[in-house]
């Protein structure tokens, strides 16, 4: 087996271990192809030594220096990365909007030494660049997940870019480990992914446009890779990754009963899409289960702007959701999303009004964020940019006065300070 890859997770992005360069190891390795995956995210974490409000702050010019100071304070950090990629033909980056500079600068240090080198870029973030025909055709592009694609590359393609090469059956891929990478002490929980993509289009989405169809894992395949990940780690405590884990009420009353029937004892959490169908039992199964938390999209509390989004449910629904998940005793938080274009101030009191009226029903407001056009598909002007953050500091003082709980450190964390 020849190792012909070097897979490298750059600064900065979240600091939970990155899942998906553990699916494409696992995946090359029963595709017969050595690889080798580097966390530089955390490695990079550690030695600035800040703390992770402060890595996790939004700020361009930072992020834009960032590998500027890596390169003057800490050198030898990079000049082990490119001794070891050394050994590889091909050198993937996994990119996203915060991590892109330190990426390309990286990549450009990496052929100024190797010139032979291959570069590969995927993750989110090639969508966005390939819509703005920013992909040059020197390197590699993977738009889409990148088990397929990225073996195919290693395999001899000479395709540049490689579009939504899916797996359709999910349950083929082997069980995923985190040998490689860092995984912190303190570390909570261990992340899981049972699906990919979403059933759903809301307009708000980007993610929307990173997979063409959705797929689910078997829940057969989900208790088995719990099994096989609390073994290996010595813990209990996971979360999803999903867009949403309700997708299929058949599909999640099986799940929970596999970790009845084989005693798990677990704890997980993982975001839900509000409905208003959810039967009081599966929710007390899903409670019986182990699940401890569930994030909600809320995003309105205007049916006018819910419908603006696309998310297909109305405040009643979502309320009606909220009372079964209170009566099987199960936490859950929710997010806002204010300013999205077609808002108007009635809609906005609708949202205060709905979050006043129902506050012994919602147990915490997890995020409050205004709109942020990934997509590029309004006409955002700086009015109403500032419209959208002004009403995220007026619903949190409304919070405040009313002692809603809320986490601090998710307000208005999505968004460059007086950037798009």
């Amino acid at each position: 087996m020849k190792e012909t890859v070097h897979i490298i997770q750059p600064p900065p992005v979240w600091l939970k271990p990155p899942l998906s360069l553990a699916f494409l190891q696992s995946y090359l390795k029963k595709e017969k192809i050595k690889s080798k995956i580097i966390d530089l995210n955390q490695i990079i974490f550690k030695a600035l030594s800040l703390n992770q409000k402060r890595w996790l702050t939004l700020n361009k010019k930072w992020e834009k220096s960032l590998f500027a100071i890596v390169e003057k304070q800490y050198p030898h950090i990079l000049k082990n990365i490119c001794r070891e990629v050394e050994k590889s033909n091909f050198i993937g980056f996994s990119i996203f909007e915060r991590n892109l500079d330190f990426s390309f600068s990286l990549a450009k240090k990496i052929k100024r030494l190797y010139p032979k080198k291959k570069i590969i870029f995927g993750g989110p973030s090639t969508f966005l660049l390939e819509k703005n025909e920013a992909l040059n055709q020197e390197e590699y592009w993977v738009i889409g997940e990148g088990e397929k694609a990225l073996a195919e590359i290693l395999n001899g393609s000479s395709q540049k870019i490689h579009r939504f090469t899916q797996i359709k059956d999910l349950d083929s891929l082997p069980f995923y480990n985190f040998d490689s990478l860092y995984l912190p002490g303190n570390l909570k929980q261990l992340p899981l992914f049972s699906s990919r993509g979403c059933k759903f289009n809301c307009n708000f989405c980007g993610e929307r446009f990173l997979y063409e169809k959705f797929r689910c894992h078997s829940p057969e395949y989900i208790l088995g890779l719990i099994s096989y990940l609390k073994e290996k780690y010595n813990t209990n405590n996971f979360i999803f990754s999903d867009s949403f884990l309700n997708h299929s009420h058949r599909w999640l009353e099986k799940f929970c009963r596999l970790l009845i029937k084989n005693k798990m004892d677990i704890k997980w959490e993982a975001q839900f899409r509000a409905s208003k169908n959810l039967p009081l039992s599966l929710a007390k199964l899903i409670k019986k289960s182990g699940c401890y938390n569930i994030f909600i999209g809320l995003e309105s509390g205007s049916d006018k702007v819910l419908k603006l989004m696309n998310k297909k449910l109305t405040a009643s629904d979502a309320l009606a959701f909220f009372r079964i998940l209170n009566k099987a005793g199960i936490h859950f938080e929710i997010s806002l999303i204010l300013g999205y274009p077609g808002e108007g101030k009635k809609d906005f009191a609708d949202t205060v009004n709905f979050i006043l009226k129902n506050k012994k029903v919602i147990p915490k407001i997890a995020q409050v964020n205004p709109f942020i056009d990934y997509m590029k598909n309004f006409r955002q002007n700086e009015r109403s940019k500032e419209t959208a953050l002004k009403r995220v500091s007026s619903l949190i003082e409304v919070i405040q006065g009313e002692k809603i709980p809320y986490t601090k450190a998710f307000i208005n964390n999505l968004s460059y300070q007086g950037v798009s």
